[in-house]
């Protein structure tokens, strides 16, 4: 396992510039590049092989607005240049996750072996449950949830008063209407 402390990296939107009609690397890629480079050739880094995880944490310089997935590119293709890896298509597994800001900011970075590229879990709750009010299948987030969102939002647009509601409770239902009882007739 490689973990190896960065400086904050620059976005993405700052990464690249247009000069006519090339597209280069930005003058702050370039410095942030180099900087990756001096660190992994200090720390005598060899290119890793076979597919990898990596995980990323970020420490912001200050408290302003930023998307993380906006920093990927430009710490995946830095490590690449700096010789961590070969390509960064390698990468088979990649966790990001924003942290406390730090003064003028760092990234840590974490590489590891990916031995086996296993799909995630899936949450045994979720699974496709037939909405009790339109009788439409669609994907429940747990045994809670038996009404799909189109329903949902219709519900939420009903206004019942708590008498409606007291003398509806307990009766049989289809579809979320009350049905009529054995001795009345359904006039539907």
């Amino acid at each position: 396992m490689l973990t190896v402390e960065l400086p904050y990296p620059p976005s993405i939107n700052h990464y690249w510039r247009r000069v006519g009609t090339r597209t280069l690397i930005s003058r702050t890629g370039r410095r942030f590049r180099r900087q990756v480079m001096a660190i992994l050739a200090g720390e005598g880094v060899e290119p890793l092989a076979g597919p990898l995880a990596v995980d990323i944490e970020l420490y912001p310089p200050d408290r302003r607005r930023r998307d993380v997935d906006n920093c990927l590119k430009s710490v995946l293709d830095a490590l690449e240049t700096a010789g961590a890896y070969h390509d960064d298509c390698q990468v088979v597994r990649l966790a990001i996750a924003k942290c406390h800001t730090v003064p003028g900011g760092k990234t840590v970075v974490r590489i590891s072996e990916a031995a086996t590229v296993a799909p995630l879990t899936a949450d045994p709750k979720r699974k496709k449950r037939k909405c009790l009010k339109c009788g439409q299948w669609f994907d429940s987030s747990g045994p809670g949830n038996r009404i799909c969102r189109p329903c949902a939002r219709i519900n939420a647009g009903i206004r019942i008063t708590e008498k409606e509601l007291r003398s509806q409770r307990g009766g049989k239902r289809r579809n979320g209407e009350p049905m009529a009882s054995d001795g009345d007739v359904d006039t539907r």
